[in-house]
């Protein structure tokens, strides 16, 4: 079921996040302001009204002759298997990495519920990745600490918590990292 680009725009608006409306080009874009810095999601009918496109550009910019582009082409396959909504990619003509999605409509629409959610998990992931992409190109290492829970926990724990959360998260950052020290000192079988 195709949309127009006035419906997308009702949909975006329903989400409550700020955006741009470029109507010449029938593009929305949005922005967000996150640990590595400013990004810009681009969002936009394609196929005719039958799917969005999301695109968070110019991640990063990496010559091919860059030390360590393998070391970054290898960390953003790692996380295009671990993440459900998102995908990395490198254009090897310009060097840029971004982030994108691409929602099919086809025979339905879209919430404003689900965009939103996808706009906020793309511009989180960006963020998270995006850090530790810069870190890997300047020193050649990641930062293994800022991956998967115990990242975000840690994350969680240098914001403003209540006393009481901070707590409760500590308890379970502990019990998270315990775990899995336990389970690396197990005999493989």
């Amino acid at each position: 079921m195709a949309i127009t680009f006035e419906e997308l725009k009702a949909i975006a608006e329903g989400t409550d996040l700020k955006f741009f409306c470029d109507q010449e080009n029938q593009i929305l874009l949005f922005g967000g302001l996150g640990k590595g810095g400013i990004y810009n999601l681009i969002v936009k009918l394609i196929e005719e009204g039958e799917a969005i496109y999301l695109r968070i550009p110019y991640l990063a910019v990496v010559p091919a002759d860059h030390p360590n582009l393998a070391k970054a082409l290898l960390m953003l396959m790692e996380e295009n298997d671990r993440v459900k909504v998102g995908r990395f990619c490198y254009d090897q003509n310009d060097g840029e990495i971004y982030l994108d999605w691409f929602i099919p409509l086809e025979d339905s629409t879209l919430t404003s519920q689900q965009l939103g959610r996808c706009l906020k998990s793309l511009m989180v992931l960006a963020d998270e990745v995006g850090v530790r992409l810069k870190h890997l190109l300047e020193t050649g290492e990641d930062l293994p600490d800022e991956r998967r829970i115990e990242g975000m926990l840690r994350r969680l724990l240098s914001g403003g918590l209540s006393e009481e959360a901070e707590v409760r998260l500590r308890r379970l950052f502990d019990f998270v990292t315990s775990t899995e020290n336990n389970e690396e000192d197990e005999p493989k079988g």
